[in-house]
């Protein structure tokens, strides 16, 4: 800006082109760490929501921890790329748990060493069982002090507790995701490490059903939610179930083209660019656009080899990034049985429950989604005991899964409470 500033003085023009690419690396630069998870530690609530909203709009993990305390349980049982340290906190201040963070990592590396030794030389391990229970890291995991102090010295003091970087309140994006840049390893620096810790970690979504994060990397959001009339809980279902079902949609098209078998081909690129419509995929949309371009009107017309191979592989990476960025809501549902237990059936009356049964299954009939809806709203208000069979069919009719709302009819006709 001063560069700028002075050479505006001397008459000369500043072209905005220049930031604009500027701007068009750093957020290239920051789609090299979403995914990444951080440890955010601030006690502050609204803090806490100012910069988790900054940090899951970019494409990261975040974690919330309330002070320095909570901070050093959570490095311990789980592995984080960053942690970002609030300064002053009850409890236990950042510096203070910034320096509890760098002896437990210091300890943990040595008793796995030790270990390693031990191993080595043939001798039992005595410390095996105190270096096992706790996860030393490979490497110091960097902390980023985020402290409303500017004075002089305080990034220094920072510094002398063991922390890595240095940020101020109130935020500034763009100095934050610079700073992470500048000490979170690239993707696929981390992604192999991420799949072995998969099964040590709770595998609870980010984000609750009837959320949606600001942003998705790929993805128009406010598109997409257009298109469903607002429906957020429908919107969220449909992009889980297109991360977990087309995990291997790039090696089935590649199978197409490599088997010359260019009709499946185009019928693989061609739903894959529906269903990109659908969810607002803008990237893979566009990807699979020039894809179908490319292999669309028969044998005759199909491009060279390389230039398949070429748009295949932007395609590919489009798949890749679509399939990252829906991570970041969490994992699918899993498929649970959709009728009650026999003891909560037990407890609704019976002449409400055929009430129920009729007239759900004639709206259904009718593909009256709304009306549904309304019954199960009706119904829930006359009695307590029917409102966990109620909230179902609403559930069931927001998400517009007709199949749902009928195997749930039926499985209530077969219950012996139904004469």
């Amino acid at each position: 800006m001063l560069f700028d500033a002075i050479m505006q003085a001397f008459g000369e023009e500043i072209p905005e082109t220049s930031r604009l690419i500027r701007r068009r690396k750093d957020a290239d630069a920051l789609q090299e760490i979403q995914g990444a998870r951080i440890l955010l530690v601030e006690d502050n609530e609204i803090n806490q929501q100012v910069a988790g909203e900054i940090l899951e709009g970019a494409g990261l993990i975040v974690t919330l921890a309330n002070n320095g305390q909570i901070a050093v349980d959570a490095v311990k049982e789980r592995r984080y790329d960053a942690v970002l340290m609030d300064v002053q906190m009850p409890v236990m201040d950042g510096y203070t748990a910034t320096k509890a963070i760098r002896k437990w990592e210091s300890v943990s590396a040595n008793a796995d060493s030790d270990v390693r030794r031990a191993e080595a030389g043939g001798q039992k391990a005595v410390n095996r069982t105190q270096a096992s229970n706790l996860r030393p890291p490979t490497s110091n995991i960097p902390i980023i002090a985020m402290t409303a102090h500017a004075m002089a010295g305080d990034e220094e003091k920072s510094l002398e507790a063991g922390m890595n970087g240095h940020v101020t309140k109130p935020i500034d994006p763009e100095q934050l995701f610079a700073e992470l840049q500048k000490w979170i390893q690239p993707r696929e620096k981390w992604a192999a490490d991420r799949q072995q810790d998969a099964s040590a970690e709770p595998s609870a979504p980010k984000f609750s059903e009837d959320d949606l994060p600001q942003a998705l990397p790929g993805f128009d959001l406010e598109v997409g939610l257009r298109r469903l009339m607002g429906n957020k809980r429908l919107y969220r279902k449909l992009l889980l179930d297109f991360g977990s079902k087309y995990t291997g949609i790039a090696g089935e098209i590649r199978h197409a083209l490599d088997a010359g078998d260019f009709e499946k081909t185009h019928s693989l690129v061609h739903n894959l660019k529906g269903l990109a419509g659908n969810l607002a995929a803008t990237e893979l949309q566009a990807a699979t656009v020039e894809m179908e371009k490319r292999i669309k009107g028969g044998p005759k017309k199909i491009s060279t080899p390389e230039q398949l191979d070429q748009k295949f592989v932007e395609l590919e990476k489009a798949i890749f990034r679509a399939l990252q960025a829906v991570q970041i809501l969490g994992s699918p549902a899993e498929d649970k049985p959709v009728a009650s237990s026999t003891a909560e059936l037990s407890a609704v009356p019976p002449e409400l429950l055929k009430e129920m049964i009729s007239r759900i299954q004639a709206a259904a009939e009718m593909g009256d989604f709304k009306q549904i809806s309304s019954i199960a709203v009706d119904l829930k208000a006359r009695s307590k005991a029917m409102v966990p069979l109620s909230d179902r069919f609403i559930r069931l009719a927001e998400d517009f899964d007709f199949d749902g709302i009928l195997k749930l009819v039926a499985e209530l006709e077969n219950t012996d409470l139904v004469e």
